[in-house]
């Protein structure tokens, strides 16, 4: 199985701001899923398609729920994926906030929260939004390989106050799996979860 990580840095931020600086946008999308989800492995193709096309503007974190039903990913996962289920207070999958925000419109049919909802124009104009800060991480492995040191600076571009949480997050691109771990049929998993630094709840 081939593994590549990637460190995605994300900062909660609840203030109200005015323009100091502007710094670019990456938009975060996340999304809550199983691999014994009908539902996901129905919506997935589609939606992981979107956001390859869009590397340059979006960051991706896929959380594997243990429920439905079985999920491998999640087995290694849980203590880190409930409190992000907790914090969004998802009742079903797949499910996806985008910046945090939960209430993209539904269309064609699906329900609100649905990855399905996520379309071009959506990162485009979350894309557009100037972010309040720059966020730069780095990393280096230990000489054995068995510890990844990470450093995240972050640089606030705009002035305001706020309840700030900075969350770090380990992600596999891409897991190959030469028959489905689950009952859904997907064999493919991308931008899959595996850790969370210092943990859930974030610094």
């Amino acid at each position: 199985m081939k593994r590549i990580f990637t460190f995605i840095g994300c900062l909660t931020l609840a203030a109200t701001m005015q323009t100091k600086a502007q710094s670019q946008r990456l938009v975060l999308v996340e999304e809550f899923t199983n691999a014994s989800c009908p539902p996901c492995a129905a919506q997935n193709p589609t939606f992981n398609t979107l956001l390859a096309n869009n590397t340059v503007k979006v960051v991706s974190i896929k959380y594997q729920t243990n429920w439905p039903g079985v999920d491998p990913m999640n087995a290694q996962t849980q203590a880190e994926v409930g409190p992000r289920v907790t914090y969004y207070g998802v009742t079903g999958v797949p499910y996806s906030p985008i910046d945090g925000d939960v209430n993209i419109a539904a269309i064609g049919g699906y329900y609100q929260g649905a990855p399905h909802n996520i379309i071009q124009s959506t990162i485009d104009t979350k894309y557009a939004i100037p972010a309040t800060h720059d966020i730069a991480l780095t990393h280096a492995y230990s000489s054995d390989f068995d510890s990844i040191y990470v450093t995240m600076n972050i640089t606030c571009t705009q002035t305001g106050t706020g309840n700030l949480k900075a969350r770090i997050a380990l992600v596999e691109k891409e897991i190959s799996f030469p028959a489905a771990p689950g009952t859904n049929g997907e064999t493919d998993f991308y931008y899959v979860m595996r850790k969370m630094y210092p943990n859930a709840a974030g610094t």
